[in-house]
């Protein structure tokens, strides 16, 4: 689990998505498909981003917000909503 900082999850994400879909993915305003994502490579990136950051990613985000910053700004949102509905941390 990351920290509940911005920086922290956009590295997280980031990293998923490059892990993901490799050196091609340097265009961060890109489509993931486009970028040459698969559904192989969707399901794997969906996967790491649950499991590092403990949020529910649905696939179908990476259909209707396909950018890297637009997943990072929903995976940040789905974060935080989480983090403020658990309370703080013993």
């Amino acid at each position: 689990m990351v920290t509940d900082t911005d920086g922290d999850i956009r590295g997280t994400v980031e990293e998923a998505w490059y892990a993901a879909l490799g050196a091609q993915a340097a265009d961060d305003g890109g489509n993931f498909f486009a970028l040459g994502g698969t559904s192989l490579s969707a399901v794997e990136f969906m996967t790491r981003v649950e499991a590092r950051l403990e949020i529910d990613f649905p696939l179908e985000l990476l259909f209707r917000r396909r950018a890297l910053p637009d997943i990072i700004d929903e995976c940040t949102r789905r974060y935080r909503d989480l983090h403020s509905r658990r309370g703080p941390s013993s």
